[in-house]
């Protein structure tokens, strides 16, 4: 949408303006459309959740006053969440302490792995359950998975991550990404194990991953800092670490 903005406006010399809804940030800033609105939404969910008219009706018409407003080039953030189904919320089963992470490495390895730990036997009846994990694609194993936390943290603090034991199928600070990929498929795999229990949406799972574990908020915090790096390999490697709509923390 960002590339067909700049196309029509172009060919049109500037006789037809555009507005747009973007769900990645990062896309829309490096792209700079001439108009655009983020919306803190999944992908794939533009207008946020289904069956909302009157939500969606209000982030169309946001969208549409932007061309009454913006006389150059503008990226506005849409005030709103999502509203969410009448259904009853999906919970994951452990319980885990609210986040308030340690600025220290050590502190902050510690109480990361502590996590982990604690879903550790759940991950184990997934595993059980569904004969794999999806776990692997950093080079770590699942009996390594506490020193991809070690790794995060590490990152997260500004100290010097260490290599560890872990065969790396990627160098730093591709390695970052990964490791993320993995950490986040093991606590969702943990999270989906309870026999029985209402199986929850992407939204659900990140819902939770990122507003009340640890590791959402040491992703958070690591892609902050690849975010203000001069090195443009290791900016652009934020986009995908967080899904869109949960890179900033509910308020």
């Amino acid at each position: 949408m960002c590339a067909l903005s700049h196309y029509i406006e172009r060919g049109s010399e500037g006789r037809v303006a555009t507005t747009g809804v973007s769900l990645i940030r990062e896309h829309a800033e490096g792209m700079a459309p001439p108009r655009s609105l983020f919306v803190p939404f999944p992908l794939g969910r533009p207008l946020g959740a289904p069956d909302q008219p009157d939500f969606q009706r209000d982030v169309l018409l946001t969208s549409l006053q932007l061309l009454e407003t913006a006389a150059e080039t503008t990226l506005t953030d849409y005030p709103h969440d999502a509203p969410t189904s009448g259904d009853d919320p999906w919970a994951c089963a452990v319980a885990l302490a609210p986040p308030e992470p340690a600025d220290a490495t050590e502190a902050l390895r510690d109480q990361l792995i502590a996590e982990i730990r604690q879903l550790a036997p759940w991950h184990a009846e997934s595993v059980k359950r569904r004969g794999r994990s999806t776990v692997g694609v950093s080079g770590a194993t699942l009996d390594q998975v506490e020193d991809l936390a070690a790794l995060l943290a590490d990152f997260a603090t500004g100290a010097e991550p260490v290599d560890g034991e872990i065969d790396w199928n990627h160098r730093m600070p591709v390695r970052l990404k990964f490791a993320s990929d993995d950490l986040r498929a093991f606590y969702h795999e943990a999270a989906t194990a309870q026999p029985g229990a209402k199986y929850p949406t992407d939204a659900d799972l990140n819902d939770w991953l990122f507003n009340q574990t640890l590791l959402g908020t040491v992703l958070r915090q690591i892609v902050g800092r690849m975010s203000q790096s001069d090195d443009r390999r290791v900016a652009g490697l934020v986009i995908g670490m967080i899904p869109a709509g949960f890179a900033r923390p509910r308020s």
